[in-house]
């Protein structure tokens, strides 16, 4: 299935192809990293939110630093551990020498077992399980329009809800200015 994302202002819906909203993304509160997800009744079926570990190390940002979680019912079905780009190609498109490096991939736990979910050189994403390509995100960053293609093996909302890991993912090295 093929969805097309459409963001607006404080929410993104997921439109199938006859232009219907099948899932829509909302803040969960003004600020913040948490996000709500509802199906296309309007029913909120998961929350998501980014959970910051304790320190093990001097530098902030680093694997297991953070995990991204999908709650239903308050409980937690699926779990992203990060990793950081280490080979040479990719970590040579940070620039900036203060940019912290980017997330390269993330496999997440899930009920349904593990997904991994790998960044792209045109910073498009591939989601796989057992070596079985099931999704795929187009390349973040541009101004075309961003669609979220995948296998119908899982619901709908679960996927909305890896969306939302990815759009973590992708933001991870963003430089925020105080």
């Amino acid at each position: 299935m093929k969805l097309r994302i459409r963001k607006g202002l404080f929410f993104w819906q997921l439109i199938d192809k006859s232009g219907t909203a099948v899932a829509k993304i909302s803040k969960k509160k003004f600020i913040g990293a948490s996000k709500k997800i509802y199906d296309g009744k309007g029913n909120l079926i998961y929350t998501t939110d980014i959970v910051n570990l304790p320190a093990k190390k001097g530098t902030w940002n680093y694997e297991e630093s953070r995990k991204y979680v999908i709650y239903k019912d308050e409980k937690a079905i699926a779990t992203a551990n990060l990793h950081f780009a280490i080979n040479p190609d990719r970590t040579m498109l940070q620039r900036l020498t203060l940019r912290p490096p980017l997330v390269d991939r993330m496999d997440v736990e899930t009920i349904y077992g593990l997904l991994v979910v790998e960044r792209q050189k045109n910073n498009g994403v591939t989601i796989s399980q057992d070596g079985v390509q099931l999704g795929k995100v187009t390349p973040f960053f541009t101004f075309k329009p961003k669609y979220l293609e995948y296998i119908g093996q899982y619901e709908v909302t679960l996927w909305a809800g890896i969306y939302v890991l990815i759009e973590y993912m992708m933001h991870e090295d963003d430089m925020i200015f105080v």
